[in-house]
């Protein structure tokens, strides 16, 4: 099951998941630290110097596990995976509680112990998500989460829904029933079953005894669709979702194979107002310069090294297509030698590119060749969160072989992105075409919330090298 929380949807799971680290981690913190040699309060005081430390340190650490990937029901299926989450939240968890005491030695006076007291918390957080992610797998193996769908078609478009079954990329819903129409082609399901030739709750009938919740209306050939009974499974209680509306909520993506200009107009999204607008470049400046600030003793040094390390200017400039079409200059860290491009002509960057320099393969695997774009955010040029910026030859050659491509162009691109956190790097057309369909969903779904999302999920990309080139 999926909510809506600001435009973005997010998996009911994920949510309660996130919900229960924060409690339970704020309530063991708020014990330890409110433990005194002569009294312990008996009262949660919301304002208290201890639950406004322990609440602050609950949602540091809340934050840390979504940046490493912690959150999402992806790490259960690899346990190596979940292991090393779990070990690199550890040791950031440590430090921001190391810091944290530092910072307030003066207001934890009263504990016997504060020499111990972030190994002791770290230990105590540790205790915590075992306990939620312990319980999450025992209700997640039994599907209390899932929601039971039947799939009206049994054509490309439901055979989509089957893959993402099979995959197991999807966890969020379980298919009961796959409903041929009259005429079609079976190929989502070899276990089909006719849709039903009766009155007006027929379908609902069926629904009903597969235990249905929801009816995703997913053929190829709209024509021929049983409207009446649509209506009726509606009226029943059955809710009636169209594929495209389904594929965006369940992938956080939008189709592009589905894709119509009509579901672009009456679909909810697009939103940019004035506000909106104001918020987001606030958001920007603030970001951006807070990092600027925290990254200044690190662009020194790679900008030494670089220079260095081979021939050629520290920082490489290079023409994108932004906002609307408008073209600006990038700046990033010079990864590549200086005349990389003087036989070849554009073009993507693969694995194990030769024209990368040592310190270049480095600094691109961390992102840190990303940092000078702070500046291109700070004139304007660019977003902290948003589509990738592509140069003008790309972006030619795209947006005629790939539609909607230069819809992605309404937003102002960004430094970081849906698309890169939730695709490796693109080197070609098709995968240009799939971190569109994340791009699409981006713009429709826009919001502060989102942006903040992102920017959190970015650690994850820098900590696993995810499409790292």
């Amino acid at each position: 099951m999926q909510l809506r929380l600001f435009r973005h949807f997010v998996p009911v799971s994920v949510v309660l998941l996130v919900s229960s680290d924060a409690v339970l981690i704020t309530g063991a913190f708020y014990q330890m630290l409110s433990q005194s040699s002569e009294t312990a309060p008996l009262v949660f005081g919301v304002t208290s110097f201890p639950a406004q430390l322990a609440a602050g340190l609950s949602v540091a650490a809340v934050g840390t596990m979504v940046s490493v990937g912690l959150d999402g029901e992806q790490s259960f299926v690899d346990f190596r995976l979940l292991l090393s989450k779990v070990a690199v939240a550890f040791v950031l968890v440590l430090l921001l509680v190391l810091v944290c005491v530092i910072y307030w030695r003066d207001g934890l006076q009263h504990l016997p112990d504060t020499a111990n007291l972030p190994l002791r918390a770290t230990l105590i957080w540790l205790g915590c998500i075992s306990v939620t992610r312990g319980t999450f797998l025992i209700t997640w193996g039994r599907g209390l989460f899932k929601r039971r769908i039947a799939v009206l078609g049994n054509g490309a478009q439901a055979a989509r829904i089957a893959r993402l079954v099979e995959r197991g990329e999807n966890r969020h819903f379980v298919p009961v029933s796959f409903i041929r129409l009259p005429g079609e082609r079976g190929r989502a399901s070899h276990n089909a079953v006719d849709c039903p030739q009766g009155g007006p709750e027929a379908l609902a009938e069926l629904g009903v005894r597969t235990g249905a919740r929801e009816i995703v209306v997913a053929p190829d050939d709209r024509r021929g669709l049983p409207v009446q009974q649509l209506l009726h499974c509606k009226l029943a209680g059955i809710r009636v979702i169209e594929f495209l509306d389904f594929w965006e909520r369940e992938t956080r993506s939008i189709d592009l194979e589905a894709l119509r200009p009509s579901w672009l107009f009456y679909s909810d999204g697009f939103r940019c107002g004035v506000v909106d607008e104001l918020l987001k470049r606030a958001f920007d400046i603030v970001v951006s310069l807070a990092l600027l600030a925290l990254v200044a003793p690190l662009l020194v040094v790679v900008a030494l090294l670089v220079k260095l390390d081979s021939r050629g200017p520290v920082l490489y400039r290079q023409e994108r297509v932004g906002y609307r079409g408008r073209h600006f200059t990038i700046l990033k860290f010079r990864s590549m030698r200086a005349d990389a491009e003087r036989d070849t002509g554009p073009q993507w960057a693969a694995r194990g590119d030769p024209r990368v320099t040592r310190v270049g393969a480095v600094i691109r695997k961390l992102r840190i060749d990303e940092l000078p774009q702070i500046l291109n955010v700070l004139r304007g040029d660019m977003s902290f969160v948003g589509p990738r910026p592509e140069r003008p030859f790309f972006v030619a050659n795209l947006a005629a072989v790939i539609p909607y491509y230069n819809e992605r162009h309404w937003v102002r691109p960004g430094i970081t992105g849906w698309a890169q956190v939730n695709y490796p790097y693109g080197a070609s057309i098709e995968d240009a075409r799939h971190k569109l369909c994340y791009d699409l969903y981006y713009v429709k779904n826009r919001s502060i919330f989102l942006d903040f999302l992102i920017l959190l999920q970015t650690a994850r990309v820098v900590f696993w090298n995810y499409g790292a080139r």
